[in-house]
């Protein structure tokens, strides 16, 4: 008992030097010029460039409630988006013996940032929230081993996922829209300010809020394909590009949290030591609007 409770405790210190060692990464707006910097305490770092480019610290700081915070990459560049679903352990979840990811693909004009309108088109019955972890890359990944997998990560970030799960089946054919439109409408594709790198994404709580309720209590040591699995298994068919996401999975909704989505609905979700994405479900504007 009392090796395992000194393994325990090495294995604590190990996490803690890891974080310890974490960054926070930005793109912010000020003075109506838009910058790259790095987060430390309260103040942010202006960096010399991009910061997926190893850009340094310019010397130039500004505190951190004097900017604006935008979403940290720009949609330009992020060439692919890539989504598990059912990657979550759950009870009765019934999975084939030898499960692979069940891959979709979201779109850059999905991105939105947060504190952004979700729409919600007329004829959504079944839009669904999924607070996610997502994995950001740094590298060109092609044909990359599980046990390399975490050196083409930069950070991670805080996602949410939205889905009309309804669609997703295809089952009514012109009916209604296809599985690409269900996972891939602009704005369905929310993520936090902040990338966070040099950190362990394991054993970290994720919640997610629906008006201030929790609806979602999870943990990320909860993903049946774990971080380098997904990376190993993609970029053996896809390359994978610096600044491309993978949204991992989410975890489980608690019991009833599932309705109906209604504009004015507002959601947040916080992974701890990562961060947080708040927004708000907006109507679908008509065309022409």
């Amino acid at each position: 008992m009392k090796l395992i409770t000194i393994k325990l405790a090495l294995i604590a210190l190990v996490i803690t030097s890891l974080n310890a060692q974490a960054a926070r990464y930005v793109r912010y707006d000020v003075n109506g010029a838009t910058a790259y910097g790095e987060v430390v305490g309260e103040t942010v770092h202006e960096l010399s460039g991009h910061f997926l480019n190893d850009a340094s610290r310019t010397g130039v700081k500004h505190a951190l409630d004097s900017v604006n915070l935008l979403m940290p990459l720009d949609p330009k560049d992020v060439s692919k988006i890539l989504g598990t679903a059912v990657n979550t352990k759950r009870p009765n979840l019934k999975l084939p013996e030898d499960p692979h990811p069940r891959w979709f693909a979201k779109f850059p004009s999905s991105l939105n940032h947060s504190g952004g309108g979700v729409m919600l088109p007329p004829e959504a019955g079944n839009l669904n929230y999924e607070g996610e972890l997502v994995v950001v890359i740094g590298k060109t990944a092609r044909h990359v081993s599980e046990e390399d997998a975490m050196d083409y990560v930069f950070g991670f970030a805080v996602g949410n996922d939205f889905s009309e799960n309804t669609w997703y089946g295809e089952r009514k054919g012109r009916g209604e829209p296809s599985r690409l439109i269900s996972k891939g409408s602009d704005t369905w594709a929310c993520l936090g300010n902040e990338i966070v790198t040099d950190i362990d994404h394991r054993d970290r709580r994720l919640v997610t809020r629906l008006n201030g309720k929790i609806v979602q209590d999870g943990n990320t040591n909860e993903l049946i394909q774990d971080v380098p699995e997904l990376i190993a298994y993609a970029s053996r068919y896809i390359t994978l590009e610096p600044g491309d996401l993978i949204y991992t999975g989410t975890v489980l909704f608690n019991e009833g949290a599932r309705r109906k989505m209604e504009a004015g609905d507002k959601l947040e979700v916080n992974i701890e030591g990562i961060g947080s994405v708040y927004n708000t479900i907006v109507p679908m504007a008509a065309p022409g609007e």
